[in-house]
């Protein structure tokens, strides 16, 4: 399947330039711009100052948002839009805490500062707290988990409501002593990171703690005063309340079983333009990634016919490409090398039979655990001629066979390079461990189990067996 993807940007260039003191020329500088919520994908550039301790950036930008400026492994948000320019002047002791700015979007980055001196955010979710919300997962930062297990929904309530008024009160005061410093972009950035920042807060509470704090029905009355369909899409705020009232409407609904392709369908009524494009990349994206291709290949194409918003298209066209190659139907690679006794294997030696491909590793704990678990089930497996190949991607070989000697594994045991040239990791586009593939009697990539446990996978095996 192919398909012609219209020019995904509309960019305009945005540059920040500046100087640190008390740096080296040799310090290295950088600045990354986050896009992945339109095309999967983050720009980083780097550069050392030059002998004056000066830097400058220049790179394109479609949408008023964040990014992030790296000095000594230490990151400062900053705002800009699209044409935008920003000055900075810094001191590398001093730095993130203390700079100044100026230049066309100074003085919004003045007041964003403050903001998130007042609002501290941690911007690395894995520092976070993870809830599920029916199958999606949602990120809460630790202080702020500590006080939703603390408190009961009317202080919980008030906390919110303070903290919104509050940030709320900072943007208005400075918008009134400083008339038109202010760019429009960065009051309706602003104004959508304190709104829906509250709105998340309160609709994770509500349904993570709902039974624990017994939470009641007037409580989500806040939701009529976060609406869906809001312009300011660069706001990550925005896009995560987005996500976590769309997870929990379908976790209520009586289509548990569709989960991402239910809100897919449903964000089409409360949806449009970029948000709607963003919403629908994203259901594509999570389902592409867990391996539901059969839930999600008909909302891929649906997507790419009539998406109106063509930035967003390379997102899922690029997913499509990656994991099209391993789809149900879909003819496995073959592949051979020599097993940790020296024989040679091969995929097409299985054929006729069920195929359990395995991919770990001797230092990932995880894949140990879930091999431990599915050795107990392996000769019920064999005895319905299901046959176990587990593929180490262990680089050292000699960890990898004193893992297999600790414990002996079942099945046949390879090294994922030990086919060289070819490494049957890459070959089927491992990135990532546990990992794991069910390979049918014909040589086809089989349907997954939709649960990942051990006794999900089994009796997904054993169906094939049938």
């Amino acid at each position: 399947m192919f398909f012609c993807l219209a020019s995904a940007w509309h960019a305009q260039a945005a540059l920040i330039y500046g100087t640190f003191r008390n740096a080296f020329s040799s310090d290295r500088v950088g600045v990354i711009v986050p896009h992945y919520y339109i095309d999967g994908k983050s720009d980083t550039y780097r550069r050392e100052l030059n002998f004056k301790m000066e830097f400058s950036f220049e790179f394109n930008l479609t949408e008023p948002q964040l990014v992030f400026l790296e000095f000594n492994e230490e990151r400062l948000p900053l705002f800009l839009s699209p044409n935008d320019t920003l000055e900075l002047r810094a001191d590398a002791f001093k730095f993130p805490l203390v700079a100044q700015f100026s230049g066309k979007a100074g003085a919004n980055n003045v007041l964003l500062q403050t903001y998130l001196q007042e609002n501290l955010q941690d911007f690395d979710e894995f520092n976070n707290v993870r809830f599920k919300i029916g199958q999606w997962w949602a990120t809460v930062e630790v202080p702020m988990n500590q006080m939703m297990e603390a408190l009961s929904p009317g202080p919980f309530r008030d906390s919110m409501d303070h903290r919104k008024l509050a940030a709320t009160t900072l943007l208005d005061e400075f918008n009134t002593q400083n008339p038109n410093a202010l760019s429009s972009d960065f009051r309706a950035f602003l104004s959508a990171e304190i709104t829906y920042y509250w709105a998340y807060h309160l609709l994770v509470y509500g349904h993570v703690f709902g039974n624990i704090h017994r939470v009641d029905a007037p409580f989500f009355d806040f939701l009529y005063d976060a609406p869906t369909q809001h312009p300011m899409i660069g706001s990550e705020w925005y896009r995560q309340y987005l996500l976590a009232l769309m997870a929990r409407q379908q976790s209520k609904s009586d289509k548990t079983d569709r989960f991402w392709a239910g809100q897919y369908e449903r964000s089409g009524t409360l949806l449009e333009g970029k948000p709607l494009a963003f919403f629908r990349s994203e259901m594509i994206n999570i389902a592409f990634s867990i391996e539901l291709y059969r839930e999600i290949l008909p909302l891929f194409n649906d997507f790419m016919q009539n998406n109106r918003v063509p930035g967003y298209d390379e997102k899922v066209a690029d997913l499509y490409q990656k994991f099209a190659k391993v789809s149900p139907g879909t003819p496995a690679p073959l592949f051979s090398g020599l097993d940790v006794n020296g024989k040679n294997t091969t995929l097409a030696q299985f054929k006729g039979k069920v195929v359990y491909l395995n991919f770990w590793a001797s230092w990932c704990g995880a894949c140990i655990k879930k091999m431990e678990y599915l050795d107990a089930y392996a000769p019920d497996l064999s005895a319905k001629g299901i046959e176990i190949i587990n593929v180490s991607i262990d680089e050292n070989p000699e960890n990898w066979k004193e893992a297999l000697t600790a414990r002996a594994f079942a099945g046949y045991n390879m090294l994922a390079s030990a086919g060289k040239p070819q490494n049957i990791a890459k070959v089927y586009g491992v990135e990532a461990i546990p990992q794991y593939f069910i390979i049918d009697a014909k040589g086809a990539f089989a349907d997954k189990a939709r649960g990942n446990q051990p006794a999900d996978i089994r009796s997904k095996l054993l169906e094939f067996a049938h």
